[in-house]
Order: C-alpha cells, then structure tokens, then sequence
C-alpha cells in the first residue's frame, strides 16, 4: 500500500460522517443520528407509546374522580402531556430538523411540570399514592424518547425527574391512610418512573453500542474494499479519456497518411483539433467535484439525460468526507432514477463552522409527490446532517442541510 493509499485508508476507516467508533461513546449516542432508519422503524412504537401515555390519566380520572380537588391542575396536567406528545411526533417526521438538545430539554421541563400539576390537582385527597398517574405516565414519555435521546441525557432526566417525584410523594404523606416512613412514600411515589426511565436508557445504550459495533465492522469493511478498487477506477477514467482523443485524433491521421500532400485545410482541420482536444481536457481537469458528480448521475436519467448544474465556486465538495459525498450521491441517485425529476441544481458553499448543501429538483409530477417519494432518503439527511429543511412547491422541492466541520 502506497502512502497516499495508507492515508485514505485511515479516512475511510473513520466512522461515518467524520467520527471513528473509539471517539464515540454509545451512552452519548443517539439512534436517530447513526441509525436514522432505525429510529423510523421504532416511530409506530413510540407512538403507541404515546397514546398510552395521554389515555392513562383520562382513565384514571373515570375511575378517582372523587380525588380532584383542583380541577385547573388536572388539566393543566393533561394539557401538558398532549403538548409533549405532540412535540415528540412532530420532530420525528421527515420535515422535521432532527431532535436536538434544546428540545430534550423542552420535554422533561414539561414533564416536571405534569409532576407538579398533578399533585397539585389532587393535594389533601390522594390517599394511595400507589395509584398516581403521573409518575407512570411520565415515564411511557421516557421511554417513548429511547430512539432519539442519548443514554446519558435520558438517566440523568430520569434521576432529576425521579428525584421530584419523590419529593411530592413525601408533601403528600400526611394525608395517605397509611401510616409508614416517608421513605416508603418516597419511593412509592417514584418508582414507576424511575423503573421507565432508566429502562429508556438501557435500552437506548444497548441498542446504540450495538449499531456502533456494526457500523464499525460494516464500515472498515467497505473502506478496504474501496481502497483496493480505486487504482482499477483511476484506469478506468484515464482509458475514457484516452478512448475519447483517439477517436478524434486517429483518423485524423490516418487520412494524413494515407495522403500524398497536405492542404490548408488539412493545417486549419488539425489546428482546430488541437485547440478542441486542448480544451476538453482543460475542461475536465477543472470541473469541480459536484459538476462531475451531477454529470454522471443525470446522464443515467431514464430515456435522455437531464439538466444539472453545480454551484461550487470553491468545489468545496471535494474536500467533504467519503461518507458525506456517499450521501450527496444517495439523493443524487434517488431524485434521478427513482423520482424522476427533470433537472438538478446542486449548491455548496463553506462557512466558518459548517458546509451550507442546496439541492433543488424540478418534479414535473409536483414537490409534495417528490417529497413522498424521497421520504426515506430525508430522514437519513435529517439523522445525518444539521439543520435539515425541506421547501415544496408546485413543480419543485428543495432541500438544505449542513454538514458540521
């Protein structure tokens, strides 16, 4: 192996997007960042989840209603679940930007807050604190987070949120028919939760640990593969070019030579050639990475290519990662041979912290169709990049995201 070879080896043997295995911690990982797909398939479970969570306490109010003595603080409390819920399955759609810190955040402040509402809706009167809703319910949110939400965050949440929950079950000891020690009304109150929440991070550490390994072994894998075939590509390209002068400049001088003389327009025809061959090369050396990338994906759209223009001025895609120029090919492919679009523009441009993509598709069958139709392909843009949006208009989609440097 060559040292030019020894190095892209070492950036192919990177984990994916630019991190190796060892610089990741799987507690510290989140599924829907290095499985996206994989946090999709877990949607309809999260969910039901869900749904469990918001159809707990209404049952519950059919069967202790004579328990409520704040009626605001009960719905208050329900009115929280909802939004929570609502939060959690409006970020996990492929429109959405992926699930971020701030966000987590958002939800287990809300979640302290049912905590807080439901004690409240029930003070003096709750006298079987075994029976509380909101602990259980607190944790089904939890849980319902597992995918999307690191193992670290999760238990940390699940302790602070376990933490509160004991203490109101402590405010509320006075009024409970049994007479025992506040710890055992501490961890009454508290236990449900605390056995979902850290059930969540289990969950999410084992399964994250797991893709990792995979991910690692799958990637290792590829990239020797890669390594090994890239003199034979390197041919292949140098033959193309050598195919395409030859069959100009061959019988050019098979006719020369065949001839007893030589005419001006003979010397006119060959200087033309010269200056012809000398640009096509020129032309090919200089043409950025994304132009070239653009040419070859929209010459293989079904029955005539199809128009695409690269705006990297800087070809600042050519410096991104193995892994992230696979991607920039992925919904290259998919919008040419699978949606059918028209014609490409593809934008790239560098900033200080990140690289800024633009696609934009013409979709003669409209951009909500198209958007369907690459669903798959944006969660993996929304799992595998920041900041991912997507614009559809009548005859057209757009998509942008960045890469983090």
């Amino acid at each position: 192996m060559t040292a030019r070879a020894a190095v892209e080896h070492r950036e192919l043997a990177r984990f994916p997007w630019g991190v190796s295995v060892h610089e990741s911690q799987a507690g510290r990982a989140s599924t829907e960042r290095i499985d996206p797909l994989s946090a999709v398939a877990a949607r309809p479970v999260t969910g039901g989840i869900l749904v469990l969570a918001v159809a707990l306490p209404l049952l519950t109010l059919l069967t202790r209603a004579d328990e409520i003595t704040v009626g605001a603080g009960l719905v208050g409390a329900l009115g929280l679940v909802v939004i929570s819920c609502l939060l959690i399955l409006d970020r996990t759609r492929a429109h959405r930007p992926v699930f971020s810190v701030t966000l987590g955040l958002v939800v287990y402040l809300l979640q302290a807050g049912v905590l807080a509402l439901a004690v409240a809706s029930t003070y003096g009167a709750n006298d079987l604190l075994r029976d509380d809703w909101a602990p259980i319910v607190v944790g089904l949110v939890l849980f319902s987070l597992a995918p999307y939400r690191p193992a670290v965050e999760l238990a940390a949440a699940t302790a602070g949120l376990t933490a509160l929950s004991a203490g109101f079950a402590v405010l509320q000891a006075p009024f409970a028919t049994t007479d025992v020690p506040l710890a055992t009304f501490a961890v009454a109150g508290s236990s449900s939760l605390a056995c979902l929440g850290f059930a969540s991070a289990a969950y999410a550490l084992s399964m994250n640990g797991s893709i990792l390994a995979w991910l690692e072994q799958a990637w290792r894998s590829a990239a020797a593969a890669a390594v090994e075939q890239r003199g034979g590509v390197a041919r292949s390209v140098q033959q193309q070019r050598v195919s395409l002068v030859n069959r100009k400049v061959v019988p050019y001088f098979t006719r020369i030579s065949a001839a007893e003389t030589l005419t001006a327009e003979d010397r006119e025809e060959a200087r033309e050639l010269a200056v012809s061959i000398r640009a096509l090369l020129v032309a090919d050396i200089e043409r950025g990475w994304a132009q070239a990338l653009l040419d070859e994906l929209c010459s293989r759209a079904p029955g005539a290519p199809i128009p695409g223009v690269a705006d990297d001025p800087d070809d600042v895609g050519r410096s991104l990662t193995t892994a992230q120029r696979t991607l920039l090919r992925a919904i290259g492919m998919e919008a040419v041979e699978r949606v059918g679009v028209s014609s490409v523009e593809l934008r790239i441009r560098e900033t200080a912290t990140s690289v800024s993509v633009r696609w934009w598709l013409a979709t003669p069958g409209g951009g909500a169709r198209a958007a369907r139709q690459l669903t798959a392909t944006l969660h993996l843009v929304r799992g595998l990049t920041h900041r991912s949006r997507v614009d559809t208009q009548a005859d057209a989609v757009t998509l942008e995201f960045e890469y983090g440097r």
